[in-house]
């Protein structure tokens, strides 16, 4: 009896350290090779082409990355944040650092700004991290709400 509950102790601390794993990371997200944004599940969320424009998982148009390294609303044309000119820092638009890249070789782990790991790139496309900034859950579009 004492090895049963030893066993189903050792099976919920599993669970448990595996639930908060996944609890402390709920919005990791990922760039592959092909440019295809990807969440902790493999959702597609959206994708980065080669010309730096970035899409939802529908196909619309979201932002870009102008020639300057500006990442831009689609709709708005409001500057989100910038591209530091180290390649590797991500600005939002009042300046501060919202993202870092750290290269890992094939691929770049990419760091909020206190440092805790959010996502990764693939090394091709790290000057594209920042388009992540736009399937942050403070940067998603909320439907317009209709006064009575």
């Amino acid at each position: 009896m004492r090895s049963i509950r030893c066993v189903a102790a050792f099976i919920l601390s599993f669970v448990f350290i595996q639930w908060m794993a996944f609890a402390q990371s709920p919005n990791y997200k990922h760039i592959g090779h092909t440019g295809e944004i990807q969440d902790e599940r493999g959702n597609k969320l959206g994708k980065v082409t080669k010309d730096q424009i970035i899409l939802d998982n529908k196909g619309k148009k979201i932002a870009f990355i102008d020639n300057q390294g500006n990442l831009v609303d689609a709709q708005t044309n409001q500057k989100l944040g910038r591209i530091g000119k180290d390649g590797k820092t991500y600005y939002n638009a009042a300046g501060q650092v919202e993202l870092t890249v750290k290269d890992n070789g094939k691929t770049c782990d990419v760091l909020d700004a206190k440092g805790n790991k959010i996502g990764n790139v693939h090394s091709s496309l790290k000057g594209s991290a920042c388009a992540l900034v736009c399937f942050q859950e403070r940067h998603l579009k909320k439907p317009n709400q209709q006064k009575p």
